[in-house]
């Protein structure tokens, strides 16, 4: 059969060895939560003037432990500059803390994960690599996330807790580093949104599309599951994610609305190092609009998470 266009022959790829590139993030990288040496997280809040981007800081805070006291929905919506910056410790002690009942990522975000949970580091140096032909060709990182695919699969659950009941039962050397494992532990639903054509394993042969498709489809139903649950007075917190997360989340609004759900006092907030469109809109604005409130704090994640866990800190 005569094809319509041409098509690239992904079979002629060369692919390379993880430890024949240079990586920008180590396991040690990854910072373990320790509190100072004196005074609570109420005290550090006290030092915050009531007023714009610290007001909003302490209404988050307040969110976040109203929530908890009240077992009510927190999800977290991370883009995986999260873990690139070292805060994978932080968003565990969260979860461990009872701060967070679900966490949504995209692919970049597993990709992240299981390099540092196997090899110890990730993050390769695109500006040097891609020239060389090299940008996203380790081998090992395409064959740990389509193993990971295939243990989702046969063990029937989605592609988050695939992946992290896949770290654990390979012992990867680095386990302690993986959210993923994490919270497969906890029982805390990982959902992964993958948009084909965004990571580095997607070009490489044997790629299994259609077994990704449907673990993204599962989680996804998985995740407007917890959306639903959000709107009885649920927390959102949207860090890192500019792009595929706000638009999955918008989608999964509108499946709970078409099901008959109305908000209610329902707290949304985005961390981020600045304000993105579509994270004002699909995730601040139009969800729950007359139905709860609304933040946006502007900074790096690598110094507002570790100051909103100390903050949290009981």
């Amino acid at each position: 059969m005569t094809k319509r266009f041409d098509e690239v022959d992904l079979s002629r790829l060369r692919p390379i060895s993880i430890h024949d590139r240079r990586s920008k993030v180590h396991s040690e990288d990854i910072v373990t939560p320790a509190p100072p040496a004196s005074g609570s997280g109420a005290d550090l809040l006290a030092a915050f003037p009531d007023m714009l981007g610290a007001a909003s800081l302490r209404r988050t805070v307040s969110a976040l432990r109203r929530a908890r006291a009240e077992k009510r929905e927190i999800i977290w919506l991370m883009g995986a500059h999260v873990i690139k910056t070292g805060l994978s410790g932080y968003i565990g002690a969260l979860m461990d803390a009872g701060y967070m009942t679900t966490v949504s990522t995209t692919g970049s975000a597993v990709i992240h994960d299981l390099e540092l949970a196997f090899f110890g580091h990730t993050s390769e140096d695109v500006a040097v690599e891609l020239p060389a032909g090299r940008f996203g060709m380790s081998r090992e990182t395409s064959q740990h996330f389509n193993a990971a695919l295939e243990h989702a699969r046969a063990a029937d659950t989605g592609l988050g807790a695939g992946v992290g009941d896949y770290i654990t039962a390979k012992q990867a050397a680095h386990a302690r580093t993986s959210l993923f494992a994490r919270a497969a532990a906890a029982g805390i639903p990982a959902t992964v949104h993958v948009a084909f054509g965004t990571d580095i394993t997607h070009p490489h042969p044997g790629f299994p599309a259609e077994t990704a498709g449907a673990l993204t489809m599962r989680d996804f139903r998985i995740f407007a599951e917890r959306v639903r649950r959000v709107f009885d007075g649920g927390v959102v917190v949207l860090v890192g994610s500019a792009v595929v997360l706000p638009e999955v989340f918008l989608k999964a609004v509108s499946v709970a609305y078409n099901l008959g759900e109305k908000p209610r006092d329902v707290f949304a907030v985005g961390l981020d190092m600045m304000p993105q469109y579509r994270v004002r809109e699909n995730v601040l604005s139009r969800p729950f609009r007359g139905a709860g409130e609304s933040h946006m704090i502007t900074g790096h994640h690598e110094i507002l998470l570790p100051l909103l866990y100390l903050l949290l800190r009981d």
